[in-house]
């Protein structure tokens, strides 16, 4: 388990790092869960500070389906596919929400925008939506990459947004401009106080097209 609390200029992100090649999916399946069930931990921790009897199983509790591992995550995309997964093969987004809706955290669908369209979807979404979401990335050389995004917010006319990426569990902020397209910058930079595990790095800077595909919350 590889977890890495980062900061950005909206705020502090809890950022997990994938553990298989190419498990960025499932990763970003496992911070979704995190994001919108930690309130659970909270619960727990404040009932165990005020003495409550039953607060042990409950914080052990809170943990196991708040934190899940990937071998977890994992059991429940084979589960989807019918074939064994182990995060050395792409996962697919249009199966995410299938295994999301498992996790009984609302009811997911991955739809694709055109690219030229993505930011104004998000833009408009996070008006009435707060939920993380996923979405694809792809490389110039070709590979995929799923990053999460857990914050939009305007500040001064600008819309940014805070995407986490799972395989070096860093933060990247980029600026979500209406009708046009979302490049995607990604290097490792120095100076990352890590806990929990250890991440991988980007070797030098890379450059990445978000072309549409996302998983998103329908309802909660």
């Amino acid at each position: 388990m590889a977890w890495f609390i980062r900061t950005s200029r909206s705020g502090v992100h809890a950022v997990y790092s994938q553990q298989a090649q190419n498990s960025c999916g499932i990763a970003c399946v496992i911070m979704v869960n995190f994001k919108l069930k930690k309130w659970k931990l909270a619960v727990a921790a404040s009932a165990a500070s005020a003495g409550i009897v039953a607060a042990a199983p409950g914080m052990v509790m809170a943990v196991t389906d708040t934190m899940r591992s990937e071998k977890e995550v994992d059991a429940a995309y084979a589960k989807v596919t019918g074939q064994p997964y182990d995060g050395s093969t792409d996962s697919d987004a249009r199966l995410l929400p299938q295994v999301l809706n498992q996790l009984l955290i609302g009811r997911w669908q991955t739809e694709f925008v055109p690219a030229n369209r993505l930011a104004d979807n998000i833009i408009n979404r996070s008006k009435f939506s707060s939920a993380p979401f996923i979405a694809l990335v792809h490389w110039r050389g070709g590979a995929g990459h799923f990053v999460t995004c857990d914050n939009v917010v305007t500040v001064n006319g600008t819309t940014w947004a805070d995407f986490c990426d799972p395989w070096d569990g860093s933060v990247r902020t980029l600026a979500l401009r209406s009708g046009e397209s979302i490049t995607y910058h990604a290097k490792t930079e120095p100076g990352y106080m890590d806990f929990m595990g250890q991440r991988n790095t980007y070797a030098s800077r890379v450059t990445a097209a978000m072309d549409g595909w996302i998983v998103y919350q329908v309802n909660a």
